[in-house]
């Protein structure tokens, strides 16, 4: 198939510096790493369309309602089911900024990301010099090439969510990991590594999947197992664990253990499969297969040549495909720390194919992937997004005083949008929750789902009076026929229509649609 160059599987950096073809890629780390930083800040700037509700309502929201004072908590904070030691980070970015008057919306919503693509791309170093001290210079450029050449490494890495820290912190911390079985004899670096264990553990507590094998494996392999647990597991855990329960307890007010209540709500009881449920084999049918793309069948090849060498990594990925596959509801996202450690796979096998081949590999990988990085960062579900800039420029120009009236209601799937966060504007926002039945009441139906049973019944039960009627309707266009009469009677007209998606599905639709009520002193 691919034509390999003999070499022997001890090389040595040095064998790769002095290869005559090789030569003029020595850059420094230093200057790798400024790169890096300046691709994924451009990275940031690119990525315009929303993935999951939870990147910003699960960090940003929080962040501007400890700061500003005004901000919604989703039901996961009212039972202490998340933490702050992540949205915490954001909370300072905003503090700074409102301590310098700078608290503008487009620096509150792109400072984010672009801090977030910081922390990306010490992933991407960490990545690249896992691979210089695993497989020598050249694999570890190719597998620095296969990841930032990746349409979901580019469509996630800037985005504020949990499991992108939790990918940053992982792939952090197995840089140091002893995975060729020679223990480091530096104990600096193997408390080092399970610092930043400790850390993906807080902020994202199912990080646990990843990290304990690892543990339980380092302590089988070393002869000092109880030095190893007193001097260096427990001093590190405990600190970066109380270190959280504190950071909680300051923003709670009371004493939360979020990690056990997170892992007892998501794992031992799977309430997550309230938000859907997949069938056991998805990760293996539609997860991986998606998120490594273009680049599955070279981390297969990379998997199959590399015969037993790195099998505890192989091992890994295995394990949290394994464990996560158990869980009834699934996500692209939950499994995106093992899309580094794939990448090492990808990488170590291009650079062991001749030179014309490396090169038709990196004009493949790149025709595959960044035609669709662009349209899934530029493009596509980017409406909740567009529609909440406009929002913010209608309600500011609106709000003259306190005694502003104006209000929006979103009639769609609930967190279809960001909200206070991106519109840094303390209006009164309505949108349609979906609670999951924590009280067990029988045949319980959350209101989402009671709005799309009947929406024009909704809508009058709500809206009694013509008084209660929103300022502004927010809506896939998929709704618009559903709510005419509503519409019509409140005398809203259209005033915005926004592009969201080419593949519109149940309830979202292909645009977002904006009305406003005309009222007698409409502008």
């Amino acid at each position: 198939m691919f034509h390999r160059k003999k070499e022997s599987s001890g090389r040595s950096a040095a064998s790769d510096e002095n290869d005559p073809v090789h030569r003029g890629w020595n850059l420094s780390v230093q200057r790798l790493a400024v790169f890096i930083l300046v691709f994924r800040l451009v990275n940031s700037f690119v990525i315009q369309t929303s993935f999951v509700p939870d990147e910003y309502w699960q960090t940003l929201e929080v962040a501007h309602g400890s700061v500003f004072g005004y901000g919604y908590q989703t039901w996961e904070w009212r039972t202490g089911l998340r933490g702050y030691t992540y949205p915490l980070i954001f909370a300072s970015l905003f503090k700074l900024l409102q301590f310098l008057h700078l608290d503008y919306p487009v620096l509150l919503t792109f400072l984010p990301c672009a801090l977030q693509a910081t922390f990306s791309a010490g992933q991407d170093v960490a990545l690249y010099l896992l691979s210089r001290r695993l497989h020598g210079d050249r694999a570890a450029w190719w597998t620095l090439f296969c990841y930032l050449s990746s349409w979901f490494a580019f469509y996630t890495a800037t985005r504020t969510l949990t499991n992108t820290m939790e990918t940053v912190c992982t792939t952090v911390g197995i840089l140091c990991y002893p995975w060729h079985g020679h223990l480091s004899r530096n104990r600096g670096e193997i408390r080092f590594c399970f610092m930043f264990a400790a850390l993906a553990c807080v902020i994202r507590p199912t990080a646990a999947i990843i990290w304990f094998p690892l543990a339980l494996w380092y302590l089988v392999k070393t002869e000092r197992k109880m030095v190893t647990i007193l001097q260096d597991f427990l001093p590190i855990g405990s600190l970066v664990l109380c270190c959280s329960i504190l950071i909680d307890r300051f923003f709670y007010g009371k004493w939360v253990f979020v990690q056990y209540n997170f892992l007892e709500f998501n794992v031992l009881h799977d309430m997550g499969s309230f938000y859907g449920s997949h069938p056991w084999h998805w990760y293996l049918t539609q997860g991986l297969p998606v998120i490594l793309g273009a680049h599955l069948p070279l981390v297969m090849l990379g998997v199959k040549e590399t015969g037993r060498k790195l099998l505890s990594m192989k091992l890994l990925i295995f394990w949290v495909i394994f464990v996560y596959s158990f869980l009834s509801h699934k996500e692209f996202r939950f499994i995106l720390p093992v899309l580094p450690m794939c990448m090492l796979f990808c990488g170590l096998f291009i650079s062991q194919c001749r030179h014309s081949t490396q090169r038709l590999l990196a004009i493949y990988l790149l025709v595959l992937n960044v035609p669709v990085a662009l349209y899934t960062g530029l493009l596509h579900q980017r409406g909740t997004l567009d529609v909440m800039t406009f929002l913010r420029q209608e309600l500011r120009s609106e709000v003259t005083s306190v005694e502003n009236k104006e209000d929006v209601l979103f009639l769609m799937p609930c967190h279809s949008t960001p909200f206070y966060s991106h519109l840094h504007s303390n209006v009164s926002l309505k949108f349609l929750t979906c609670h999951p039945n924590l009280e067990h009441i029988t045949d319980y139906v959350d209101e989402a789902d009671l709005f799309y049973e009947n929406p024009q019944k909704w809508l009058e039960k709500n809206f009694a009076s013509f008084e209660k009627y929103p300022s502004y309707i927010v809506m896939f266009n998929v709704l618009q026929e559903r709510v005419k009469s509503f519409l019509d009677k409140g005398k809203y007209g259209q005033v915005a229509e926004f592009f969201h998606t080419h593949f519109p599905e149940g309830r979202v639709g292909r645009y977002v649609l904006v009305f406003h009520r005309k009222t007698d002193n409409a502008r």
